[in-house]
């Protein structure tokens, strides 16, 4: 379905839902959370945010059906690539007046970039003021799970988290906060005496589970705690790995037509980075390729099979073994010129595909196919600099030096970043020396010399120019 019946559906439903008689409390948001839960099983991850995001405007304080499945729903459109909110879709929702929109802006930001601390720590603040300690106390663990794996955390947001779990009425998440501060800053006093405080209260508050259900509730929290903890870590324990594999198996198994089953079951095979698994990720998305002529699970097919002989390649050369290592690399090489070329006709105006279709031609020695490639690359402001400096290796080696000059003259012009700049400057001294423009290549070799004296052999370059010159 494309995303005009579908944002067309969001504003009928949103319609129909104000017109209503307002329904019991926690049925407010019911049909926009179970639509967002049919959205995502297709893989349309965008629209299903959308959805949860309308749900939680109307029921805030819901985690089970929407604060946890928008987070889920966010962590597999991150893993597929999906991209952060733009500069625009920033701006349009850095304030809000209305707590309710500060925290449905909030859950946006963080669900377009789930890994960002900064996002975490604005739901944080949208939630106090919204007055959900169940959504504090939850977006707290995800920032504190996000701290424990930072290599400095940070002391001003551990002691914001602290005072935040401490309001929300959950004092042992506060001493945790504490703690991790002061691994970090063992020599500071206020932050042992905020420790000394929260300890405090949860030894307080722990006494209080005097019957059997607040305390069976507490351990069922904590277990969803640490399963949602896991699901965020980059290191996954080979135990909770299988155990995700096996459920989505078997939610596969059930719906193996449905777009999103063959996704989640495809991200858990591969978590696991062995052969096996990842063979059978292979066949899972085969099937759902030929079942629905779906390019992307021919991508993602081939995205695995290129990983596997690049490991295979950095065995051999790890073993020392280059003559194998060296047909594994021709190989890789034939097998990306065929998935590229590929792509660029499934996708004839994603220029990132061109500039990776231009390199590899290149280094195959396809050099006219190559120039070609990398002209269309070089449209793409973010790969720019980078396709101008292959496009000018591409006519150095057609031999077309005055063209190489131009198009390094041209990368110089774009102000890279210092390792490009020591490049392009490198390749248009050498340019610059085969039309027999010594003076002016010695300049650029210099200008490599200047920022790193060992770069390559700029040294000898030098000295064997300046005796020419001489």
């Amino acid at each position: 379905m494309s995303e005009a019946p579908l944002l067309g559906e969001l504003n009928q439903m949103t319609t129909e839902a104000n017109e209503q008689e307002a329904p019991a409390p926690a049925e407010k948001g019911s049909q926009f959370f179970t639509r967002g839960d049919q959205v995502a099983e297709t893989g349309n991850w965008d629209f299903a945010i959308q959805m949860y995001l309308e749900g939680i405007r109307r029921e805030p304080g819901n985690l089970e059906r929407g604060h946890v499945p928008l987070r889920k729903v966010a962590l597999v459109r991150k893993a597929q690539g999906g991209k952060g909110a733009g500069m625009v879709e920033q701006l349009k929702r850095r304030s809000a007046k209305e707590p309710l929109d500060a925290l449905v802006n909030a859950e946006y930001m963080l669900a377009k970039d789930p890994g960002k601390v900064d996002h975490m720590v604005a739901l944080l603040k949208a939630a106090e003021k919204a007055g959900l300690p169940e959504v504090v106390t939850w977006v707290g663990d995800i920032i504190l799970e996000a701290m424990r794996l930072a290599k400095r955390p940070s002391k001003r947001i551990l002691m914001m988290l602290s005072e935040a779990y401490g309001s929300a009425g959950a004092p042992g998440q506060a001493v945790q906060a504490c703690d991790l501060a002061i691994q970090a800053y063992p020599n500071d006093g206020p932050l042992q005496e905020m420790a000394k405080d929260y300890s405090a209260k949860a030894t307080i508050q722990d006494g209080q589970y005097d019957t059997e259900g607040s305390f069976t509730q507490s351990v069922r929290d904590m277990d969803r705690q640490t399963e949602l903890s896991q699901r965020d870590q980059l290191a996954q324990s080979r135990d909770f790995l299988e155990e995700e594999i096996a459920r989505t198996r078997a939610e596969y198994e059930e719906s193996p037509e449905v777009a999103g089953k063959v996704d989640a079951l495809a991200d858990a095979l591969l978590k696991i980075e062995e052969e096996s698994y990842e063979n059978e990720a292979i066949d899972v998305m085969k099937k759902a390729h030929a079942d629905t002529g779906a390019y992307r699970f021919k991508v993602r097919i081939d995205d695995v099979k290129m990983r596997q002989i690049r490991r295979r390649y950095n065995k051999l050369q790890s073993a020392g073994d280059n003559q194998r290592a060296a047909e594994c690399a021709r190989e890789l090489l034939a097998f990306e010129l065929d998935v590229y070329a590929e792509r660029a006709a499934n996708y004839p105006t994603d220029l990132s595909i061109k500039y990776e279709l231009g390199r590899r031609q290149l280094t195959a020695g396809h050099i006219d196919k190559a120039i070609a490639s990398l002209q269309q690359a070089q449209r793409e402001p973010k790969r720019r600099i980078r396709a101008l400096c292959y496009l000018g290796q591409a006519f150095a080696k057609k031999e077309w030096p005055d063209e190489a000059i131009d198009t390094y003259e041209k990368a110089l012009q774009l102000e890279p970043p210092e390792e490009q700049t020591k490049e392009i400057h490198y390749r248009l001294a050498q340019a610059l020396r085969t039309t027999g423009q010594t003076q002016e290549a010695l300049q650029h070799f210099s200008q490599v010399a200047q920022l790193e004296y060992n770069y390559r052999d700029v040294r000898e370059q030098i000295e064997t120019l300046r005796k020419e010159t001489d």
